[in-house]
């Protein structure tokens, strides 16, 4: 499973977030030349950068939780003996994998509501289920990776 996640999920994470950013990046600056030149805006670009940014949010988040790089409160953890601190901090990993993983459930929720309304995005009438779906899978993925970071960390710790 980690061997997988790594091999497959990441990169696809990876290449999501730069290619996302570089949409991004691309639309804004047409946005703002088209203003200077032709004085109009492009109307779309907002609402797709907008959602683009929660999209980059989950990848984001997603590579960071996997390599240990969110910021932790560790008073709790160096406060106690060093073989209680391995077990808060791998407590503290699988209590975050599950508050993405309640995530997940509401954000399908929130996303099959979409689905099933018919919601279209304002400007360009795209389903709003296609930038809803980055909340519950973006979420998992992040769950999985602070499931993988705290099993690693149990193990490596362990010995």
């Amino acid at each position: 499973m980690i061997r997988f996640y790594d091999d497959y999920i990441e990169k696809i994470f990876k290449w999501g977030l730069v290619i996302s950013l570089a949409v991004m990046a691309t639309l804004n600056f047409s946005n703002v030349i088209s203003r200077y030149v032709i004085h109009a805006s492009i109307s779309f670009t907002e609402e797709l950068t907008t959602n683009l940014f929660v999209y980059n949010t989950f990848f984001g988040a997603a590579l960071g939780a996997r390599r240990g790089a969110h910021l932790g409160l560790t008073i709790l953890s160096e406060l106690v003996p060093p073989k209680f601190s391995k077990w808060i901090i791998v407590l503290s990993s699988y209590a975050s994998a599950a508050l993405f993983f309640v995530l997940v459930y509401f954000g399908y929720g929130m996303t099959k509501s979409q689905f099933d309304f018919g919601q279209t995005t304002a400007a360009l009438g795209l389903p709003e289920w296609w930038f809803g779906l980055a909340i519950p899978v973006g979420a998992f993925v992040i769950g999985i990776s602070f499931l993988i970071a705290g099993t690693e960390y149990m193990i490596k710790e362990g010995k």
